[in-house]
């Protein structure tokens, strides 16, 4: 297999994958490492924030975070060559890949409810998802395995392709987080005080954050920093997903009708705190203010949506 001893390559095919100086192999090790360390975080964090294992938002929460951890070793078992077969290493990235872009994907989608009262919408967006991985990842990864195979005109294709898919997935997830922002935006609008200000703030600016991430690691392919870029995808990812807690945590503050008659000296997270109640018909949020009345929100959602979301008070844990 050949070799590359610049970083910088034009084409996006696996033989830019094997650089031969060791910067370059320091640059890809760090990226593992850190890699590894907020994905063995993030899966202890899931399996201790959740007190009931189910739903779409804890399992795609769960596998997404830990296919971090074969899909960095796969990379290395090719970047190092441990004298293995490539289709090994490459046996051991597809499956990964799927878990990891798909898997973050429904993340983003099976949260969406809490702002987005539209089962239509939800169950379009959720179809969509499932039809660009068959779309852009099928056959991704049959042009990959094709390549190993050193023909030009597959890895040609597979270069082609990997950079359609890379734009189509930062899309998708940009609509899905522009959608958040959004009926956010929206929420902020009929809610103004104080403390429901700041909450709504800081979920605007963490989707942002992940929406840069996502144009980062576009920016660095088409740059033509492949194997930067193969590395520092997942990098991306599992900071995505350690933002995906910061979010739950305000997203239940929100739906608990944490707002202005909530002191910020109180702990939110507290079993003794109020609302968010799972009832037949839905959430129910309720606030009490200081004479004792209590202000109740009805928020209908669809059963499908309910269902398959997995947030609710008795799921959620410390939150």
């Amino acid at each position: 297999m050949s070799t590359s001893p610049d970083l910088k390559s034009d084409s996006g095919d696996f033989s830019s994958l094997t650089p031969t100086d060791p910067i370059q192999r320091y640059l890809i090790s760090a990226f593992a490492a850190i890699t590894w360390y907020n994905a063995i975080e993030l899966v202890v964090l899931c399996l201790t924030t959740f007190n009931r294992y189910r739903g779409c938002y804890f399992w795609s929460l769960l596998i997404t975070s830990f296919s971090l951890i074969p899909h960095c070793v796969g990379y290395l078992l090719f970047v190092f060559s441990f004298g293995i077969s490539p289709y090994i290493p490459v046996s051991l990235i597809a499956p990964t890949w799927f878990c990891m872009v798909t898997g973050h994907s429904l993340v983003l989608w099976s949260r969406l409810h809490l702002v987005l009262q539209a089962p239509k919408v939800l169950k379009a967006l959720l179809v969509t998802i499932l039809l660009d991985c068959f779309l852009f990842q099928t056959p991704t990864i049959v042009l990959l395995y094709g390549s190993l195979s050193h023909d030009g005109q597959w890895s040609r294709g597979y270069d082609i392709m990997e950079r359609i898919q890379l734009v189509a997935f930062c899309i998708q997830e940009a609509i899905l987080s522009g959608i958040y922002v959004w009926e956010t935006v929206k929420m902020l609008r009929l809610r103004p005080e104080r403390p429901c200000f700041v909450i709504l703030t800081q979920l605007l600016v963490i989707n942002v954050i992940i929406f840069i991430l996502d144009v980062a690691v576009v920016a660095i392919e088409y740059a033509g920093y492949y194997a930067l870029q193969v590395m520092f995808k997942p990098v991306a990812y599992s900071i995505k997903l350690k933002l995906e807690y910061a979010i739950l945590g305000r997203l239940v503050k929100i739906a608990r009708g944490e707002g202005a008659s909530t002191s910020y000296d109180q702990d939110p997270y507290s079993p003794s705190a109020r609302g968010f109640n799972i009832t037949a018909s839905g959430c129910e949020d309720s606030v009490s203010n200081g004479a004792g009345v209590s202000a109740v929100r009805q928020i209908h959602s669809d059963s499908f949506t309910r269902h398959n979301s997995g947030l609710s008070h008795d799921t959620l844990g410390p939150y």
